[in-house]
């Protein structure tokens, strides 16, 4: 698993090592990785395949030869984002629909240690941004509403992400419903003030201002830099 999220980048066997024990290795652990290595390579050369490459103390794995849901993700991805900078939205969020398709549930989930929750992390944040991409395209589509049914549950798995907020009042605003937008916005500057001592950037605040103003918040993707 480490190797597939490398991505086609090397491994190091110290990395490796950090991942598998954490902080408390074995006497033996170069050795043990060496021989799961092995172990790997002998059952993907029965099968017809060894995409496992020995570097310069570690190894790295050809990802084009393995089908890998992450690696599906990002091609998904990235072309749904050079489609929809042609202002082919519709396309784009199709595109996007398939890429959050793959996504079948926490990522790396079973997996312990300070090496696979950061990668798990990392993978979470590419799902989310994927899901504010998607977001914003169809809001600039007149598909308010069903942003609006998405969002108002993945704020409540992540209450502290100002993007999801915005968005999310964006929709609301869109939708006809200016008071549940700046009551949104009041939820979430109470929560940041009670919970962590501080206020919504300057953005989110001027997006408030503008929905008290009757303005409607035009969507490009300068809207979505936080």
């Amino acid at each position: 698993m480490l190797l597939l999220l490398g991505d086609g980048s090397a491994v190091s066997i110290v990395r490796i090592v950090d991942a598998l024990w954490d902080d408390a290795p074995p006497s033996t652990a170069w050795r043990q990785v060496r021989n799961r290595v092995a172990s790997l390579r002998r059952v993907l050369r029965a099968h017809g395949h060894d995409p496992v490459q020995t570097v310069p103390q570690g190894y790295r794995i050809h990802t084009g030869e393995v089908d890998c849901d992450s690696s599906h993700f990002a091609a998904f991805t990235d072309r749904a984002r050079a489609i929809a900078q042609d202002g082919r939205l519709r396309e784009a969020v199709q595109i996007m629909d398939d890429a959050l398709a793959l996504w079948t549930g926490p990522a790396l989930m079973g997996l312990s240690g300070k090496v696979f929750e950061a990668s798990s992390l990392r993978l979470e944040e590419s799902r989310l941004s994927a899901i504010e991409s998607r977001a914003s395209w169809q809001l600039r589509l007149g598909l308010s509403a069903r942003v609006i049914g998405e969002l108002s549950e993945l704020i409540v798995a992540k209450p502290y992400r100002q993007q999801l907020v915005y968005l999310y009042m964006c929709a609301l605003q869109h939708d006809g419903r200016a008071a549940d937008a700046l009551k949104a916005y009041e939820m979430y500057r109470s929560r940041l003030n009670d919970e962590l001592g501080i206020n919504p950037g300057q953005q989110l605040q001027q997006l408030y201002v503008s929905i008290l103003r009757d303005e409607m918040p035009y969507m490009d993707n300068r809207s979505l830099q936080f």
